[in-house]
């Protein structure tokens, strides 16, 4: 199943929200919902302060990132991905439904 912009409606997010302060809910097309932590979106972003550019390797130590990281503003980038201001002052991570799902896919795995 896809949706009308061509992306499968397993990577395609119609709703997003707050879950209380340290987690993001999304529903999905696919009429899946994932909840996944903040610092878990944090840890996982892919801009070149945070990963090697050449190797995609993580460069940021977890160990800096509180437990209790808060998302200031959650924004839309066009229509593939979603940016956050950090409340540790970090802003240029872009986070594509793709790997917001597969970030999610991970977490829902490893509790079970």
């Amino acid at each position: 199943m896809s949706t009308r912009s061509g992306a499968p409606a397993r990577v395609t997010a119609v709703d997003i929200r707050r879950e209380g302060d340290a987690a993001l809910g999304i529903d999905w097309a696919d009429r899946s919902t994932s909840v996944i932590p903040l610092r878990e979106i944090r840890l996982a972003c892919g801009c070149a302060v945070c990963r090697d550019e050449l190797t995609g390797a993580p460069l940021l130590d977890p160990a800096t990132i509180p437990p209790d990281i808060r998302a200031y503003r959650i924004a839309p980038v066009g229509n593939y991905a979603l940016t956050f201001d950090w409340s540790d002052s970090h802003s240029t991570g872009i986070y594509p439904w793709e790997m917001l799902r597969a970030l999610a896919d991970r977490i829902e795995s490893e509790s079970r």
